[in-house]
């Protein structure tokens, strides 16, 4: 049952700072209103439309309309664009309120970080305070709302300063290496007279431009200076150190929840007062030095929270490790062990589509798209207790009922699908005690070595299962369904063995079916399967736990066992076998009589004598029954 109201997180590529920040501005602000937060993610963000993306952009069917209360829309990260479009079309159609981030819509309203004025005071930085006139700046792609709020800072100080901006001056960018790489090129060669400075509207492109100018032999800052935008941490720990802008993106995951506040409530709030704004960081690239103490205690944080945990994950072996595993159960103990890796981790929840593995199915027939009405949370680990369970709930329902017995205060949730290729086993959910540690990567790996290991397991039982079914047809007469010659054999030396082991008395009948040329020749081959069958019955449902049938030939059948038999029980065994076949023969009314010659050894065996002496003897002792028989039919 709903008990809160819920807004939804669209996202993918969050496992960095510069979009962790968003999340804690969007994690703080819910926890003040009363709200839960599920941030549906993608590991891969990719725009190829294969079974790989297929699977991953499967999380996002279980966004359902009655659950959600507001949706914050991270398209600017998003790279399909038909998945964006997708995303257009549901939402307006569904008339919920929607906030996206990074990216303009006509139904909705769009909010971006309020970069303009903190990209012009690092343009006023470099002019003020290193006198520099001459600034390029090199922003993102033309028609980008970031890039050109960034370029609008720089030509708000370059005007402000009564500086010209030159032709060639204004360079759209990638936001990525190629263009940075590119002109840096240019001012080396000479093709391009190189600026005092240049202001980039991301870190990436003023890392790639400080590190090829640093390769082709230039000097930063004495020979060029240069800055960022992001706050992240490679800028910081980049050599030289980046300058950069650390934008206000906690205000900003705030600032889209208090406006589907509005929506939601109609109360206008404003965000949370602890989140951090936009500010300057000035380091070695614009000549303020190297900034050694804010560089040395971001390398700490950043090794703690981050890079630690990166290699204890790296050298875990978990993967290797839950390949192992035989069965689920076995598998999901040793993932437990594993959860040391993700700092962080309070709460995490495994959810598994009812019969995920579908091992008794068509190997094609498998859920593709959206998730099984039922769930099964088969492992829900707390930093208390890890529970191995199998509660359901429904997939609709996204969350279990029970989820309350685990976190009972608003929380953020990560749900990661689980899935190999397009196959959807179900997905994964993730609570951090702080939602700084979501900036890793780890738990998105560590989600994908669970997909793998289980497809693994799937695999390894159903061609345990095939192989098992081959070799039961191997073994098995294909007319009665008992044990063929190649069955008996197998199972009599096992039987054969523990008589000897354990002095127990080795029980063997051979049975001959009476008859069955006369049957086939003048009633035809199938009455003579007929009654072939009919003896396999009889023998077989003679048997007790402890004995074996089995079909060694045309006509004959034998039953062997292991224990302690008296006179009485072999004879048991005997009026039994014979009045099935004349309870058969009675219903029957067939134009013939199915019977059946019998021979029987019972004692203790010698372990030095091989078991077929025992089961001539029986076959010998079924022989003499047989002539005994036809004489009585002659007579």
């Amino acid at each position: 049952m709903k008990k809160r109201k819920t807004i939804a997180v669209i996202a993918a590529d969050v496992f960095n700072d510069y979009m962790n920040r968003i999340f804690v501005g969007i994690s703080e602000q819910c926890k003040e209103l009363g709200y839960d937060v599920l941030t549906f993610l993608m590991a891969f963000n990719l725009d190829s439309g294969n079974l790989i993306q297929q699977g991953e952009e499967n999380i996002f069917t279980l966004v359902k309309k009655n659950i959600i209360d507001g949706v914050v829309l991270m398209a600017g990260n998003l790279a399909s664009q038909n998945l964006i479009d997708k995303f257009v079309k549901v939402f307006s159609h569904w008339g919920i309120p929607v906030v996206a981030l990074d990216h303009d819509f006509d139904f909705c309203d769009s909010i971006y970080a309020d970069d303009t004025k903190l990209f012009e005071q690092m343009t006023d930085h470099f002019i003020e305070v290193h006198g520099c006139s001459r600034i390029m700046c090199l922003t993102g792609p033309e028609g980008s709302k970031p890039a050109e709020t960034r370029l609008a800072g720089y030509k708000n100080s370059m005007e402000k300063h009564g500086l010209e901006i030159g032709e060639g001056d204004i360079i759209y960018g990638d936001f990525w290496k190629i263009v940075s790489q590119r002109l840096a090129k240019e001012f080396i060669e000479g093709k391009r007279e190189m600026p005092e400075a240049v202001i980039c509207a991301n870190d990436t492109m003023a890392r790639y431009l400080a590190s090829a100018l640093v390769k082709g032999g230039k000097n930063i800052p004495e020979d060029i200076r240069i800055s960022g935008y992001d706050g992240s941490n490679d800028a910081i720990l980049n050599i030289p150190s980046i300058s950069t802008v650390l934008p206000e993106n906690e205000r900003m995951g705030a600032r889209a929840v208090c406006i589907l506040h509005k929506k939601i409530s109609g109360m206008n709030v404003e965000p949370v007062e602890t989140l951090a704004h936009g500010r300057l960081l000035f380091a070695r690239s614009c000549g303020c030095g190297s900034a050694t103490y804010h560089s040395v205690s971001t390398r700490e944080e950043y090794h703690n929270r981050v890079v630690r945990y990166e290699n204890y994950f790296k050298k875990s072996g978990m993967l290797e490790s839950l390949m192992e595993e035989e069965n689920l159960d076995g598998l999901l103990h040793k993932l437990n062990g594993f959860v040391y890796a993700i700092n962080g981790l309070d709460t995490y929840m495994l959810c598994l589509n009812k019969n995920w593995d579908n091992i008794e199915g068509d190997e094609g027939d498998y859920v593709r798209e959206g998730y099984a009405a039922l769930m099964e949370a088969r492992m829900v680990y707390t930093r208390k207790k890890t529970e191995f369970t199998s509660r359901s709930f429904r997939s609709n329902d996204i969350l279990p009922h029970f989820i309350d017995e685990y976190c009972s205060e608003p929380s953020t949730y990560f749900l990661l699908p689980v899935h190999f290729m397009d196959r959807c086993f179900g997905y994964s959910v993730f609570r951090f005690s702080d939602i700084r540690c979501a900036a890793s990567n780890v738990f998105a790996m560590w989600n994908r070595n669970i997909s793998v290991a289980l497809e693994f397991l799937r695999v390894r039982t159903k061609l345990l299962s095939i192989n098992q079914r081959i070799f039961m047809s191997s073994i098995r007469d294909t007319l009665t369904g008992i044990y063929n010659r190649h069955g008996f054999n197998r199972m009599a030396e096992g039987i054969f063995r523990k008589a000897c082991q354990e002095k127990k008395q080795l029980f063997i009948i051979i049975a001959d079916l009476d008859r069955l040329k006369m049957i086939n020749d003048n009633y035809g081959h199938i009455e003579g399967d007929t009654a072939i069958t009919a003896v396999a019955n009889a023998l077989n449902t003679s048997c007790e736990l402890n004995e074996v049938c089995a079909r060694t030939g045309g006509d004959e059948f034998a039953i062997i066992g292991c224990g302690n038999y008296s006179p009485d029980k072999i004879q048991e065994h005997y009026r039994y076998i014979y009045d099935y076949l004349t309870r058969y023969n009675a219903s029957a009314k067939k134009g013939y009589t199915v019977g059946v010659s019998l021979g029987c050894f019972c004692e203790v065996p010698d372990e030095n004598e091989p078991l077929d002496k025992y089961i001539k003897i029986a076959d010998t002792r079924m022989y003499e029954n047989k002539v005994k028989r036809k004489k009585l039919r002659e007579d």
